[in-house]
């Protein structure tokens, strides 16, 4: 059992950063096949399980963020979700914004544009707040 060693922790990110890239690979393979996926199936049951194929890697990053925050200190958790608490609500606030904006004339943005917007949002919070903590030291 590994659970006093400081390995684990000291490659938390290098694996996270490793399952997330593939996660979100396979979320772009699989964003940009669905259509085409949708119209090559006859039944209607497999257009549906076709078109619900981008959110298995969806699952999949959510299960490489788990995987990171179980494997990190207690230090790197207090920052993880620190940032995750201020980057989802920023990107939340963003994206009601745009969403009463539509009333004034602005397409409709599709709910399938939430997750991007809220990993674009975390992933700059985390670099702004990785850069502050940085010039804290």
């Amino acid at each position: 059992m590994l659970a006093a060693s400081t390995v684990p922790v000291k490659h938390a990110a290098r694996a996270y950063v490793i399952e997330l890239a593939l996660a979100q690979a396979l979320y772009v393979l699989a964003a940009s096949g669905r259509h085409w996926l949708i119209v090559q199936v006859s039944d209607p049951s497999w257009a549906l399980f076709a078109g619900v194929v981008p959110a298995l890697p969806i699952w999949l990053s959510f299960a490489a963020v788990w995987r990171y925050y179980r494997r990190i200190d207690e230090f790197e958790k207090l920052k993880f979700l620190k940032t995750l608490a201020l980057s989802f609500g920023i990107g939340s606030c963003a994206l009601v914004t745009y969403s009463l904006m539509e009333d004034a004339g602005l397409p409709k943005l599709a709910i399938t544009w939430a997750w991007p917007t809220l990993a674009v949002t975390w992933a700059l919070t985390t670099a702004i707040m990785s850069l502050a903590h940085q010039h804290a030291k």
